[in-house]
């Protein structure tokens, strides 16, 4: 399996290390500036327990590099996605599952709620170009329940936190979906494939609007 981190800072680089360590995937990364030098001279490292966790890394600047992918983990912000989705097309193919690490409210969110109706969140996704560069039929949902920091490029250092849920975006669960938990779950991390898996979204959303400030 291939799977790609695009975005390897506190989230990405968590999750890229532990999927490398784990072995179940041939774990690359989308990069760039001294994250991208740090990756590709010192591989995936991360501060875990008392240890120095490391993994050998890909890295690259560019995503036609890295060529298609199995599973493609988005952990950028979100402000930076619109201009970064549609360089992504090289690492998606028909079958590529899509699994946006990030906080927020996501551009997808709309889909099958008749209330809000399919088209992209104009709040989100203005012009709908992340739409139309991240098929959404290929998503699967995802919420990160850890604290990370990268106190240099390229490393990473876990705080507190092993938490991943993941879920069909329209709800209901499935192989697919199932597939990308059990291969988390391998690398070490606590998943629940969940159900409803906007609910999750939104009420870490609760919780990041009540504690951030603070």
């Amino acid at each position: 399996m291939k799977a790609c981190i695009v975005g390897a800072g506190a989230i990405g680089g968590f999750i890229g290390c532990r999927l490398a360590r784990a072995g179940r995937a041939r774990v690359s990364a989308l990069a760039r500036g001294a994250t991208l030098q740090a990756l590709q001279v010192q591989g995936w490292r991360l501060q875990m327990d008392g240890a120095l966790l490391q993994a050998p890394a890909r890295a690259a600047a560019s995503a036609a590099e890295l060529g298609v992918q199995d599973l493609v983990v988005i952990a950028v912000k979100g402000p930076a996605l619109p201009a970064l989705a549609p360089t992504l097309a090289p690492l998606i193919g028909p079958h590529t599952l899509l699994l946006p690490a990030m906080n927020g409210v996501p551009w997808w969110f709309g889909q099958g709620v008749p209330a809000l109706g399919d088209a992209p969140l104009q709040s989100v996704d203005p012009g709908g170009g992340i739409a139309a560069a991240l098929p959404g039929d290929q998503v699967i949902g995802c919420v990160v329940h850890a604290s990370t920091a990268q106190p240099e490029p390229g490393l990473v250092q876990h705080q507190r936190g092993h938490g991943l849920i993941v879920g069909e975006p329209r709800g209901g669960r499935s192989v697919r979906a199932q597939s990308v938990a059990d291969l988390l779950s391998d690398a070490g991390f606590e998943v629940t494939h969940a159900d409803n898996v906007r609910y999750d979204i939104w009420y870490k959303l609760w919780g990041n609007m009540t504690m951030n400030p603070v």
